[in-house]
C-alpha cells in the first residue's frame, strides 16, 4: 500500500512534505520517525512497513531543507526549525486515545532527543538509532568550540562530507543511496553543523530530565556517528526505563545493514512491550 503524502507549510515559509502509513484494523499506537542528514523520509520505507504490520500508524517528514521538502539543501537557521516541524508533524497524526512514538535516526536523533527533552509530555516513548548525539573524534576541541559561532556568521560555508560507503556494509544498500536523486550531496554547511553541535552540547546537562522509555540503539562500527554518545544517553537519561543496545560491527545505518532483520525486531518487539491503551 502506497503512503499518503501530506504537507503543510511551516513558519520559516517553507513547504514540509511528510508521508503517512496507516495499517488496516485497529490501531496499537502512533510511531514518528525522522531521517538523518541529507538524506529523506522514503529511504524508511521497509521500517514503516514492520511498524505497520504491528499495527501502528507511521508518519514520516521530509525535514527542512531535505528530500521532498522546501528550502535551501542542509540549509537552516535555527535547529528549533526540525524541531518545531516535528512538533506539527505530531500533532497531525497523534490521538488523544492512543500512545505516540519517536524514532530518529543519526542527525535524526539529535533532532528527536532535542524535541523529547522538551515535549515528554506528548510523547510515550523514544527509539535512538546511531543518533548524533556528540560531535565526531575528526573534529579538535577548538573546531568544536567555535562551530556555533561560524555557522551563525557564515551558514553556507561548507565544512565535511558524509562518506556513502559508511553508511553500510550491503553494497546495494550503497548503491541505492549514491544514486538516489533526493539524498543531497556535498558538504555540510557551517549553520546545520553549527546547530547540530550546539544541540549537542546541551543534552549532558538536559538528559537527567528525560523520564521517557528509551530504547538507544547504535552499531559498534559506525564511523559516521559515536557509539559512545548512546552510552552516554543510556548513562545519563533520569527515566529508570531504558535499554542500550550495541550491535557488533554494524555500520551507521542498522536499519539497512544485512542484519537488519534482527534490528527492527528489537523495536517492533520494544513498542509492543510498551504499548498501554490510554
Amino acid at each position: 500500500m502506497r503512503p499518503e503524502e501530506h504537507s503543510f507549510r511551516g513558519p520559516h515559509g517553507e513547504t514540509i512534505v511528510y508521508d503517512v502509513h496507516r495499517p488496516e484494523g485497529d490501531l496499537r499506537g502512533v510511531v514518528v520517525i525522522a531521517h538523518g542528514l541529507a538524506e529523506h523520509g522514503r529511504r524508511y520505507g521497509h521500517v514503516a512497513q514492520r511498524l505497520v504490520d504491528a499495527g501502528y500508524l507511521v508518519a514520516i517528514p521530509d525535514h527542512v531543507g531535505h528530500g521532498r521538502s522546501g528550502g535551501k539543501r542542509m540549509r537552516l537557521r535555527r535547529f528549533s526549525e526540525f524541531t518545531g516541524d516535528l512538533d506539527t508533524v505530531i500533532a497531525h497524526v497523534s490521538d488523544d486515545a492512543l500512545p505516540t512514538y519517536l524514532i530518529g535516526h543519526s542527525m535524526g536523533g539529535c533532532i528527536a532527543l532535542d524535541y523529547a527533552l522538551d515535549h515528554q509530555d506528548v510523547l510515550d516513548g523514544l527509539i535512538l538509532s546511531g543518533a548524533a548525539v556528540l560531535p565526531g573524534d575528526d573534529l579538535s576541541p577548538l573546531a568544536i568550540k567555535i562551530a556555533p559561532v561560524l555557522g551563525k556568521i557564515a551558514p553556507g560555508l561548507p565544512t565535511t562530507a558524509l562518506s556513502s560507503a559508511s553508511i553500510s556494509r550491503d553494497p546495494a544498500v550503497v548503491a541505492a543511496y549514491d544514486a538516489d536523486p533526493l539524498v543531497t550531496r556535498g558538504k555540510i554547511p557551517a549553520g546545520l553543523a553549527g546547530a547540530m553541535i550546539s544541540a549537542m552540547q546541551s543534552f549532558p546537562e538536559r538528559l537527567p530530565s528525560l523520564q521517557l522509555p528509551v530504547l538507544v540503539m547504535h552499531g559498534s562500527a559506525d564511523a559516521l556517528t559515536d557509539p559512545r554518545g548512546s552510552e552516554l544517553v543510556d548513562r545519563l537519561a533520569g527515566s529508570e526505563d531504558k535499554t542500550l543496545v550495541i550491535y557488533d560491527d554494524l555500520f551507521h545505518e542498522i536499519f539497512n545493514e544485512p542484519e537488519q532483520d534482527v534490528v527492527l525486531d528489537e523495536v517492533v518487539s520494544w513498542l509492543v512491550a510498551h504499548t498501554r491503551v490510554k
